[in-house]
């Protein structure tokens, strides 16, 4: 008798424990199946990226009935990559390509146009495919460069407006601008030369030239405005931030993110004639991150603040677009919401919208009915109820500085259950932060048991530069103590197990999480450390940074060049202190972050008799793009979690 009591609460345990899991690893490895969708110029038909069987391929569907009225799938040769329509009949987009040893897919600026019903299909720009590729895709010119779109001509449905910028490892040639014949791919005579490296363009509404931006060799931004076919420098006067968004309705002033004489980043205006300056809005706690604009791209309508929730500041007279999403935000509360795509008339437009709970669902807006109808969602095979949501939180760290951040508990997770934690820290660290959307980790880990804290620690962009700076050189220590205290933060409300800790991390999260458990090692009880960073000093020697234009540069700003200093603050130097298990996991072909990081690492674990997973992709680069590949780690996080924190 009470041998088959003690079977039954063991199941009943068993059950218990794996009561939150609704779906698998694999179900939430999935790649987003729609990646993009926008309408033709007259409305009639609708061009989406569909990725099916591991590659990204164009669908185009008639807008009376949604029947298939053609596309494409460039197999083994290519992926589609952002794409356009052209005119009504064609589109132009992108060709991504992956390496033979690697699973991401990559822009080498080559691009492809073809009509929608798949047929003349050829590359009008590149030269980097050398031989047919089936029936499918011809060749007719060949440019060694890289193209970048500028302006569709929506006057002109024979040509596109692009820069064209001869190849180089380090991008360091000037860019010319030229029309480009979407059927010949015949690249018409230079229009002008771009004024620095690294150039970006930008064009009134109809595609005449306004403005350009560029570097210099130390990365500094500079800004240029078109005027009588010549280039007028305009570069004083802005901060480091500075980052143009669009041209206002008419042309007349640039529309720009900029942080000049002031802490935080703000959006402001300037009259390109006079050089007049003036501030839209800046806010008091958050940097600006995000304008919505025109689905021409020419102008913008919008604000979005990421302070917690995101919230909007719609701006007064923009037009009929902010008029629509003004209307919108009301019909999708809660939601992230972008206007993507429009008909010429302005009758049909396609919305995106997205929150912590939705992976990305498009929605058809048809203005003469005034209705909203779904029209693809992403992760739609698993219910969107199985989802946990994701709660801002703010705390003080030891030394008094607020620090802000997310919780997420597990969906299900009754008011007296304590529950395992996971401290998922993001990467970057400098400009990167974790905002209040969907993540596929996040919900990855709530959906098997676990609350997941997300940290944005000083360091992190988004919260001003003072915020950001205070990051600088300081990996090792005030970085890792926000990360600690907030984790301890957390454990004191009551909701988490304080003996059931994690912390997880990739790329620099995946230094922090082997730092953070080497510093407090009573409190984490393991670590899973995905292309991360393990030895400084390799850093100025080793991976594609120091290749970079200003890499050395950023390099001494971030970590400094103390060598003592870049010593003490390398994981491999300290992995005696662990108290926890650690899975390493690697891509090794990682350039970022090459694959020498996790094997100092491992043989530093070998060395101090330590125990750890490992986990290496041979095909993978700086994180795991494959969706099988994906699918793998993520059970491999999974088990590890499961066996540490039993």
């Amino acid at each position: 008798m009470l041998l088959k009591r003690w079977v039954a609460l063991s199941a009943f345990l068993l059950f218990s424990c794996f009561s939150f899991a609704s779906f698998t690893p694999q179900d939430i490895a999935k790649a987003s199946t729609y990646q993009g969708v926008k309408l033709s110029p007259d409305g009639s038909k609708l061009a989406m990226g569909v990725f099916v069987d591991g590659s990204r391929g164009l669908l185009i569907l008639s807008m009376k009935d949604f029947s298939t009225l053609g596309g494409l799938n460039l197999g083994a040769h290519g992926e589609v990559g952002n794409f356009y329509w052209g005119n009504n009949e064609r589109i132009v987009f992108e060709i991504w390509r992956r390496a033979p040893w690697q699973a991401e897919s990559s822009f080498y600026g080559e691009l492809y146009a073809v009509n929608y019903d798949g047929s003349m299909g050829e590359i009008i720009y590149g030269v980097s495919i050398r031989e047919k590729m089936g029936t499918k895709i011809q060749r007719k010119k060949q440019t060694k460069g890289w193209a970048h779109i500028i302006n569709l001509l929506p006057d002109n449905d024979r040509e596109i407006l692009i820069s064209s910028e001869p190849q180089s490892q380090g991008g360091d040639r000037f860019a010319s601008v030229h029309k480009l014949d979407i059927y010949s791919g015949t690249l018409r005579r230079q229009i002008t030369r771009a004024p620095a490296q690294q150039a970006s363009f930008f064009t009134d509404k109809v595609g005449n030239l306004v403005m350009s931006t560029g570097t210099n060799k130390n990365g500094d931004t500079l800004i240029y405005r078109y005027q009588d076919d010549e280039w007028v420098e305009v570069s004083d006067k802005f901060g480091d931030s500075f980052r143009p968004i669009a041209m206002s309705e008419d042309a007349t002033q640039a529309i720009y993110f900029d942080d000049y004489e002031q802490d935080k980043v703000g959006l402001f205006k300037m009259n390109l004639a006079t050089g007049e300056r003036k501030e839209i809005y800046t806010d008091d706690v958050v940097s600006l991150t995000q304008v919505n604009v025109t689905t021409d791209n020419s102008s913008a309508y919008a604000i979005r603040v990421d302070n917690g929730r995101p919230a909007y500041l719609v701006f007064d007279g923009a037009g009929e677009e902010a008029t629509i999403f003004k209307s919108l935000l009301s019909t999708l509360p809660g939601y992230s919401v972008s206007l993507v795509s429009r008909s010429k008339d302005g009758g049909l437009w396609v919305i995106y919208a997205s929150n912590d709970i939705d992976a990305g669902t498009y929605y058809l807006y048809d203005k003469k009915k005034n209705k909203i109808s779904q029209l693809f969602a992403n992760m739609d095979h698993i219910d969107i109820n199985d989802f946990s949501e994701s709660q801002p939180v703010s705390f003080e760290a030891s030394d008094g500085m607020t620090i802000h951040g997310f919780i997420t508990y597990p969906v299900g997770q009754k008011a007296d259950q304590k529950v395992p934690l996971v401290t998922l820290v993001h990467g970057g660290p400098h400009g990167v932060r974790d905002y209040w959307s969907f993540d596929r980790e996040v919900q990855l880990l709530a959906n098997q048991g676990y609350a997941v804290l997300q940290v944005n620690y000083r360091g992190s962009g988004g919260y001003g530069n003072s915020y950001q700076q205070a990051g600088y050189k300081h990996w090792g220590d005030t970085i890792q103590q926000d990360i600690i205290d907030g984790t301890r933060y957390i454990l004191e409300q009551g909701k988490t197990d304080p003996d059931k800790v994690c912390i997880m991390g990739t790329s620099f999260g995946g230094y922090s999480a082997v730092m953070s458990a080497e510093l407090a090692p009573d409190l984490f009880k393991c670590a899973v450390a995905t292309a991360g960073v393990y030895d400084l000093n390799l850093m100025y020697s080793e991976g594609d940074i120091p290749e970079l234009l200003w890499g050395k540069k950023y390099l001494n700003k971030a970590i400094g060049s103390d060598e003592a200093q870049l010593a003490a603050f390398s994981p491999v130097n300290h992995v005696s202190k662990l108290a926890g298990p650690v899975l390493i996991s690697h891509g090794e072909k990682d350039r970022r972050v090459p694959i020498e990081h996790a094997e100092r690492l491992k043989a530093a674990m070998d060395k101090a008799q330590k125990p750890y997973e490992w986990f290496v992709e041979s095909t993978e680069t700086h994180g795991f793009y494959d969706e099988n590949n994906r699918a793998q780690y993520y059970q491999r996080v999974i088990d590890f979690l499961a066996k540490s924190l039993k």
